[in-house]
């Protein structure tokens, strides 16, 4: 009886394995886990990922009034598109709170979302040997997220979460199926590639369990044929339909998009091996090099040598993180006006290939070694990107000091030095602070996102060919690619100064040669401010005349 009770006995904390699998998978556990991985935009106003200010200035001007200044200078188009998630989320939040804590909770929600979507699908198909969870939560705050692909984000997260949910939900097909068929459009709404996820997750698990099914040693030659001959294969489909059937959901979505939008975005596809090859490096790119370095390293280790210390894959457990993997080697880099498209999977699939090792049969001081190491690196991490949003906060408020010597409704024409690595492994993150002078002096800036049937921004009001919207924006010190890269005097050469109100140079430093139409009205370090001054015109006709 005794050694009944001992058998029964299970410790919380921090690593033993309790009746319903880790504790940090529990739903307190992973409660606890996405408040922490939320808590540093807690430091912020408005959240320093790249393309969130732009997120913001198109928002305020989805929600600029008939009396708004912007309302001459943009114009805003619901298109049905699979790329809207954002400007619907700030749009119902906005609506209620205003743009600025539309901004912010969009991103929080997103965040977290795809943080708890990552927790529940290890819960769901590792919850005793998902001692990788800390590895996969590293891949949170990668290259998606620290770029502001908010669309991508929000709708990765709905996939992890009902991927998640469709498995919890097996026992009751009717409302399985139901689930899906509301979620996969919603999903795909959000993001294309993003939504195009939750298909890829649950396909890639039903096929696995299958084979997780098979008999053991299947796929050698002297037991192929034997198992070809013997296996139920029948049973096999109809479980196969059973699973995979509320997937036409996706199918019927990508159809009523093909047919139904009514400015298809233009069409490219362009595949760029090279930055396949670099993002394999960059995407847990942040603010440390030897940080950032060691901790991509040891992640790529843990998922190609964790077998040698008894980590272990299921068919169903592998598949889904594999396949996520072999989309981003496949897929264009470009697609339809969308860039980065392929290197934004690269970190899912690292998430789900971490997450979904199953330490449950390796040695427990392995797995607990594991899943210490990997829960000390995150919050390591995590305290990292907590100090450098506080730092970016205090940039911002800096650089956007500027928008005070603004006149409301005035047109900003801003130029803004884009980051690169022969300069700074750290980003500044500033490439998009121009459109906050849309939100916060309702003023007409280059600096939106307009790409036809994939942005809902359409400007009014064109001041050249080449600087109507984004990248028109961007600039590059001349150590950055060997100095070929257009730069802030060659902009300002070919610029339309004299139909706009100001220029805004934001971290490139005072221009070489000096316009007579510029009038210096802010500096700060490198960022400056100008009011434009037309030339004055010589009247040669004589007075009385």
């Amino acid at each position: 009886m005794q050694v009944g009770l001992k058998v029964r006995r299970f410790r919380f904390w921090p690593f033993t394995i309790t009746k319903n699998g880790l504790p940090w998978l529990s739903g307190p556990g992973m409660a606890l886990i996405v408040l922490l991985v939320c808590l540093p935009f807690v430091l912020v106003e408005v959240p320093p990922l790249i393309d969130i200010p732009g997120h913001m200035g198109a928002a305020a001007i989805e929600a600029a009034g008939p009396n708004s200044p912007l309302e001459k200078y943009f114009a805003w188009k619901w298109v049905f598109t699979l790329n809207i998630g954002d400007g619907v989320l700030m749009k119902l939040i906005g609506a209620q709170f205003g743009v600025l804590a539309a901004g912010w909770w969009s991103t929080v929600l997103a965040t977290g979302l795809y943080a708890g979507g990552c927790l529940a699908t290890i819960r769901m198909l590792n919850a005793r040997g998902g001692h990788g969870a800390g590895w996969a939560l590293i891949y949170v705050f990668s290259f998606p997220l620290l770029t502001g692909f908010l669309n991508f984000i929000l709708a990765t997260g709905l996939s992890l979460s009902a991927f998640a949910a469709s498995i919890w939900l097996e026992k009751q097909p009717t409302r399985r199926a139901a689930m899906l068929i509301v979620i996969q459009p919603v999903a795909m709404l959000c993001h294309a590639i993003g939504g195009l996820l939750l298909a890829l997750l649950i396909g890639a698990n039903a096929v696995g369990r299958e084979m997780d099914a098979l008999p053991a040693g299947w796929w050698r030659p002297s037991r192929f044929r034997e198992v070809i001959a013997t296996h139920d294969w029948r049973a096999a489909m109809r479980r196969l339909i059973v699973l995979l059937w509320p997937l036409a959901a996706t199918v019927i979505t990508i159809l009523l998009w093909k047919f139904l939008s009514p400015a298809p975005a233009r069409s490219f596809n362009r595949w760029r091996w090279d930055e396949k090859e670099w993002y394999l490096i960059l995407t847990l790119r942040d603010q440390s090099m030897i940080l950032d370095a060691a901790t991509t390293i040891a992640c790529y280790a843990l998922i190609t040598l964790g077998w040698l210390i008894g980590g272990r894959w299921k068919w169903s457990q592998f598949l889904p993180g594999f396949l996520v993997l072999a989309e981003f080697v496949a897929i264009p880099s470009d697609i339809n006006g969308s860039n980065f498209v392929d290197v934004r999977l690269l970190p899912v699939a690292c998430m789900l290939l971490l997450g979904l090792m199953d330490w449950s049969r390796a040695r427990p001081r392995i797995a607990q070694i594991v899943a210490y190491s990997g829960l000390v690196l995150l919050a390591l991490r995590l305290v990292v990107t907590a100090a450098s949003f506080a730092d970016y906060a205090e940039d911002f408020r800096k650089q956007l000091v500027a928008l005070q010597h603004i006149e409301p409704g005035s047109r900003v024409l801003a130029f803004v030095e884009h980051s690169c690595l022969e300069e700074s492994w750290r980003n500044t993150r500033r490439d998009h602070l121009a459109s906050l002078a849309s939100l916060y002096r309702q003023a007409w800036v280059n600096d939106n996102w307009a790409v036809p049937g994939l942005h809902m921004v359409v400007p009014r009001f064109r001041p050249g060919r080449n600087f109507t919207a984004d990248p028109s924006e961007f600039v590059w010190s001349e150590r950055c690619a060997g100095g070929r890269l257009r730069s802030v005097d060659s902009a300002l050469k070919y610029a339309p100064i004299e139909r706009v109100d100001y220029v805004w140079l934001i971290d490139t430093g005072l221009p070489k040669r000096p316009d007579p139409r510029l009038q210096l009205v802010w500096q700060d370090g490198r960022s400056l401010l100008f009011a434009v001054r037309p030339l004055a015109i010589p009247n040669w006709q004589p007075r009385g005349l």
